[in-house]
């Protein structure tokens, strides 16, 4: 699949979210059983909200897996305020299943090393509204650079 790589100086998503961990083969259920906790949250709290977020801090032995809120809310057991990096990003769009998403980690990284670009180690998905056709399913992809000298 070929990814097409934009860099954007984003601004922070506000998020509910909870911390955890994971391997490779346990990171869907991971993120499942974390947003499980989440949006009862939220919805028992009435809160507006907008996409899934997973960001990852170096890798999957840091995780949070949040909503995107357009209220307040009040933390409640293991939901607390959180919110995406702000700054320069290289970021690209997948279609498709989410154990496919490889191919544009690659292609973010491939970009990177081309481009002389160094990443600080945080990155997040932000995962568009479910469809059933995994082809319609879309997942956007942020690396967080450093600062360009």
């Amino acid at each position: 699949m070929d990814y097409e790589i934009r860099v954007e100086d984003v601004l922070p998503r506000q998020l509910a979210a909870a911390r955890g961990a994971a391997s490779r083969a346990d990171l869907g259920r991971t993120i499942l059983k974390l947003l499980d906790t989440v949006w009862p949250v939220l919805r028992g709290q009435h809160v507006p909200t907008g996409h899934n977020v997973v960001l990852y801090f170096g890798g999957l032995a840091h995780i949070e897996a949040g909503v995107e809120v357009f209220g307040d809310f009040i933390d409640a057991g293991g939901v607390r305020h959180s919110q995406t990096p702000a700054g320069p990003a290289v970021t690209t769009t997948h279609w498709g299943e989410y154990s496919e998403m490889a191919g544009a980690y690659a292609a973010l990284e491939r970009w990177c090393a081309a481009n002389g670009r160094q990443q600080t180690g945080t990155s997040w998905e932000v995962y568009g509204d479910w469809a059933d056709d995994p082809q319609q399913r879309r997942t956007d992809i942020y690396l967080l650079l450093a600062s360009a000298r």
